[in-house]
């Protein structure tokens, strides 16, 4: 919106409320999407270009010109992301993103990539932002093949919803997030380190005593210790 300046005679600009920014992708790239069209008798599965940006918060596909809003998954309701066996759909360069439905049910999302490094690079900045928003809800196991003709490639497993087959190796990320929270629970619970009074008797809790009543380890040889 704009208006007049009365001081100045000058026309100036006001942002609304309703004005936003709009989100910067950190990644976006074509790459080709597994659809899956359900009818009342079949189940059929095709691949199909899209063109998909990544934002810190979710992922999104449009259709190929990137014109239409084709599917989006929110960062935190995603579980794991990690490679596919190149066999189970006999394509190369294959990764999935395992993810919560509105319902709280399994949901994977498999993708296509041109070449390994841009698996890889997927992979590893979509682990990022999981381990980061996700934290120790993230999976530690997943399946490496798919849920085809009513079983699971990689372990035969009958169970559409059965955990995954396969360990999730932890990231530097996850082991940095796991650590941190670690260290934040230890110093809210943690009690109080024991100190000795100069009669060599433990300070116990709810005692009170003056600092000065107290010396540290160091002044006691080994033996007192």
């Amino acid at each position: 919106s704009s208006g007049i300046n009365a001081e100045y005679g000058k026309c100036v600009c006001f942002v609304g409320m309703s004005d936003q920014v709009p989100k910067v992708p950190i990644r976006h790239e074509g790459l080709i999407k597994r659809s899956v069209a359900k009818s009342m008798t079949t189940i059929k599965a095709k691949f199909q270009h899209r063109f998909f940006k990544l934002f810190e918060d979710e992922l999104t596909y449009w259709s190929e010109d990137g014109k239409n809003l084709k599917g989006s998954i929110k960062v935190s309701q995603m579980r794991a992301c990690e490679r596919v066996d190149k066999e189970t759909f006999k394509r190369p360069y294959m990764f999935q993103v395992v993810y919560l439905s509105k319902s709280d049910k399994m949901r994977t999302l498999y993708i296509q990539a041109p070449c390994f490094s841009t698996t890889k690079s997927w992979v590893e900045e979509l682990n990022r932002l999981i381990d980061g928003v996700v934290g120790p809800e993230k999976y530690t196991l997943y399946h490496k093949g798919a849920f085809l003709k009513n079983y699971w490639s990689c372990c035969k497993n009958k169970d559409k919803y059965a955990q995954g087959c396969t360990n999730i190796p932890e990231t530097d990320e996850a082991r940095t997030v796991r650590l941190s929270r670690n260290i934040s629970n230890v110093s809210a619970f943690s009690p109080r380190t024991p100190r000795r009074d100069r009669d060599g008797n433990w300070d116990t809790i709810g005692r009170s005593a003056s600092p000065a009543n107290f010396i540290s380890d160091d002044e006691y040889t080994d033996d007192e210790l």
